[in-house]
């Protein structure tokens, strides 16, 4: 049954600020709106910056506009950690330049789907955001090379980027960032059909702490800049490379030699071909492609024609 609190607590724990101040920081953003207006000192509590360390507008994308940007990072401060604007189309460059002034320890931002947004707008987190780690640009298809180099500048701290559908994206962009981000963990060049094996040569001299690349629908990759992946990123769990029809079986020799815990989605031809095999040899693969001896610690290399993956 529930427990019923005697009406003098109840006072004492609504009106005790360090109480309400804990419990606040628990609540999401509606709710804190919500105790923000039941009374002044109420007001005062949850609209604290401290309790606005993690934001997700998502469901409100609608509704936001650069102006509650601009509010919500004045009222946060160096507080906040993480923002999440998927899908927030009405917030552009001068918003997210405000909030880059004021939010100088952001550590995740999500800008998926922010169509408004270009360089500009990396420049200022350039500047102004240098415990960035996790970026989502998905989706914002004004983001250029120049995007990727004033990051590499000013945020070397960047652990997951995400330029899917950013099509204008080279392998220019793509030097000037793996050269100055060698802590990159996860990298999502979905769609990004100007990329060629050269970039990915870059990827595999720079980023030995890779652990997700999806390469899907970069159709101009060959084995060629995938075998350079294997050679360099030997942490690789996770490897994404349908769509890609240049990609032959010769490379499964690679990734089997080089990464051990990779689970690899493949174009459906290759997966067709895997999977139609029946040689019960366990050494050999598609085209009589010998797997390379078995390493201490047993390979798994899961092939799955998943579309679309991550």
């Amino acid at each position: 049954p529930t427990r019923v609190l005697p009406p003098s607590t109840k006072s004492w724990v609504l009106n005790h600020p360090c109480l309400c101040s804990r419990i606040f920081s628990f609540l999401d953003v509606v709710t804190l709106c919500r105790c923000a207006q039941v009374s002044r000192s109420w007001n005062v509590l949850a609209l604290d910056g401290s309790n606005w360390q993690r934001i997700d507008l998502f469901d409100f994308q609608r509704d936001i506009e650069g102006r509650v940007v601009e509010n919500i990072s004045k009222r946060c401060g160096g507080f906040l950690r993480k923002l999440s604007l998927r899908g927030c189309l009405g917030v552009g460059d001068s918003a997210l330049r405000t909030f880059s002034q004021n939010c100088r320890n952001i550590e995740l931002l999500s800008l998926n789907g922010c169509t408004k947004i270009t360089d500009s707008t990396c420049n200022s987190l350039s500047k102004f955001c240098p415990k960035l780690k996790h970026l989502d640009l998905a989706s914002c298809t004004s983001i250029t090379n120049l995007s990727l180099k004033a990051l590499s500048e000013g945020c070397p701290l960047l652990e997951q980027l995400n330029i899917s559908w950013c099509d204008q994206v080279t392998k220019d962009g793509i030097q000037a960032l793996v050269r100055c981000c060698p802590g990159l963990k996860g990298l999502f060049l979905k769609g990004c059909t100007q990329l060629e094996d050269e970039a990915l040569k870059h990827i595999g001299a720079h980023c030995p702490e890779l652990v997700t690349l999806n390469l899907q629908t970069c159709s101009q990759i060959t084995d060629e800049g995938l075998i350079t992946i294997c050679r360099g990123c030997h942490h690789l769990q996770s490897l994404c490379v349908s769509g890609c029809a240049n990609i032959t079986d010769a490379i499964l020799h690679a990734l089997g030699l080089n990464c051990p815990r990779l689970r690899l989605v493949l174009p459906l031809l290759l997966v067709h071909l895997l999977t139609s095999d029946p040689c019960s040899n366990p050494s050999t693969l598609v085209s009589g492609v010998p797997l390379p001896p078995s390493p201490p610690h047993p390979t798994h290399i899961h092939a799955t024609p998943t579309h679309p993956c991550f």
